[in-house]
């Protein structure tokens, strides 16, 4: 008489695929973050040497922010966005305007970054912002439809952004992606008025 399996013997198979799954998809999950977080470094670190390049050339930031970092700049809300009066925190939009002189130095021939490192998405609705614990300033989390492309993808075209559409670089923002869902995020940029410097750097945000 040929012996079947038994609903114990069941149970138990289905008990053991559960749990390998759950490793293998805990293992993929924290890989993927760890990506993410590279990517979203070695973005903040592309875009840091850019500017710097920028500036050692021209003697110069790009985008002619100097003229938006002196005094007082206020939000809607007639709040300070900056800590002190020596540590600004550029806007996104100026940052923005920088990268974009930096990709016009590109297209001149002079690169000063490596554009294929580049992240960037064509949302233009602005993160939802508060004021940070860690650091008091504002804190960005990502749009819930900032899509995120990397540079060399979007002026090329997919499917999976607007139909196909091409972006130009007067469409795109720049940033990174998040560690835990991979949304785009624009850059912290920091500039320092007692040294003269610029600090690129990621948002602080908690899921």
């Amino acid at each position: 008489m040929r012996r079947g399996f038994t609903i114990i013997e069941l149970v138990m198979v289905v008990a053991i695929l559960g749990i390998l799954l759950g490793i293998v998809t805990t293992a993929a999950a924290g890989a993927i973050r760890q990506a993410r977080s590279k990517k979203a470094s070695a973005c903040c670190a592309i875009v840091q040497a850019a500017f710097e390049t920028y500036y050692a050339q021209k003697g110069k930031w790009p985008g002619g922010i100097e003229s938006k970092i002196t005094g007082d700049k206020t939000n809607s809300e007639g709040r300070q966005d900056r800590s002190d009066d020596d540590l600004y925190v550029l806007d996104p939009g100026d940052v923005d305007d920088m990268m974009r002189d930096i990709l016009r130095e590109y297209k001149n021939g002079n690169p000063c970054l490596d554009i294929s490192g580049l992240f960037v998405s064509r949302s233009s609705s602005a993160p939802r912002s508060e004021r940070c614990p860690i650091c008091g300033g504002t804190r960005y989390f990502p749009a819930k439809d900032a899509l995120g492309l990397d540079f060399m993808t979007a002026i090329r075209g997919t499917k999976k952004d607007a139909n196909g559409q091409r972006m130009t670089t007067s469409q795109m923002h720049f940033g990174y992606p998040h560690k835990v869902d991979g949304k785009f995020m624009p850059f912290k940029v920091t500039y320092s008025k007692p040294t003269d410097r610029m600090t690129v750097d990621q948002w602080h945000w908690e899921p």
